[in-house]
């Protein structure tokens, strides 16, 4: 086992949120409010750099993508840490960086192709990618997309620094506006917060979607919503990163985010996951974890198709 490295933790789009935000989508920003990332992820960017091939995982790759030489992974990098753009436009992030690590155990360049979320599994379907990246791991995903699941998710709630409340459970939102990545999990979660504080004769929660959560925690920031509510990794990230504009009000660790993969594509989940595997063995992984400041997420023993069978969870 190497030394490991140096540590550190480092509704649709509404008009009214205006012409910034609409470019910010457009542009995928890294972050609302800074625009990037700064050198978070750097000390493992070399590490990555000098993984290499595995001879026993690479003669697992299947023959028509070995001779192909690549894949392609799907990825809507809206959501630091785990995946965002960097100063000089690249994907990156842990995600991306330990799926790149793996490709080069398997012999294998990782083509990033930035994509919308709700586009991830209507691609993968398509055979318009090989694998997606970073995707809840829920029942009904696994209808015909298999899961590598590589590290802990949950959701969480995010407010402005000056918004009353400290702390918000998803029962207490009555009344306020929240943004939600569309077709992500938290979708649900906020349409069933809105009926049971109608049901309690309370004001219900508006809801409005976001392309992905960078529009909305901007959306947070010029106080056009008052919440926005995740993925856990990205709403703690910018909430630690940024305490005198957002505070985290409610966070919950459940399901895994898994690294998709068609269901007719068995051989190539398995050369992946092998590599995956010994991304963890080699110690890779840990680092990773440590640069980005996720340890308390980790999931080392990458399953398969272990998510929740609730798709609400």
């Amino acid at each position: 086992m190497r030394e490991p490295l140096c540590r550190k933790r480092t509704r649709e789009l509404a008009p009214a949120l205006g012409v910034a935000a609409c470019l910010c989508v457009l542009a995928g920003c890294a972050n609302p409010a800074d625009g990037a990332e700064g050198d978070v992820g750097q000390d493992t960017q070399a590490l990555v750099e000098t993984v290499a091939r595995d001879p026993e995982i690479a003669a697992m790759v299947p023959q028509d993508i070995a001779k192909r030489g690549s894949i392609t992974a799907a990825v809507n990098p809206s959501s630091p840490p785990i995946k965002f753009v960097d100063d000089d436009g690249r994907i990156t992030g842990f995600t991306p960086q330990l799926v790149t690590a793996a490709g080069k155990m398997m012999g294998l360049d990782v083509v990033m192709q930035q994509t919308s979320f709700d586009a991830l599994i209507p691609g993968l379907e398509a055979r318009r990618f090989d694998v997606i990246l970073s995707i809840n791991d829920l029942a009904g995903r696994r209808e015909k997309t298999d899961f590598i699941d590589y590290l802990r998710t949950g959701t969480a709630i995010l407010g402005a620094a000056s918004l009353s409340q400290d702390k918000i459970t998803p029962g207490e939102l009555c009344g306020l506006s929240v943004g939600y990545v569309r077709g992500n999990v938290q979708q649900d979660l906020v349409r069933a917060a809105s009926e049971k504080c109608a049901e309690d004769g309370a004001e219900p929660v508006t809801g409005t979607a976001f392309q992905d959560i960078n529009a909305a925690i901007l959306a947070v920031q010029s106080g056009q919503i008052d919440t926005a509510w995740g993925d856990a990794p990205s709403i703690s990230y910018n909430a630690e990163k940024n305490p005198t504009r957002y505070k985290e009000l409610y966070r919950e660790i459940s399901g895994p985010y898994g690294v998709g993969v068609n269901k007719q594509d068995a051989a190539l989940r398995d050369a992946l996951r092998a590599a995956l595997r010994k991304c963890v063995e080699d110690g890779v992984y840990q680092d990773l974890l440590d640069d980005y400041g996720l340890a308390d997420y980790a999931l080392s023993d990458m399953p398969l198709n272990e998510g929740p069978a609730d798709d609400h969870a």
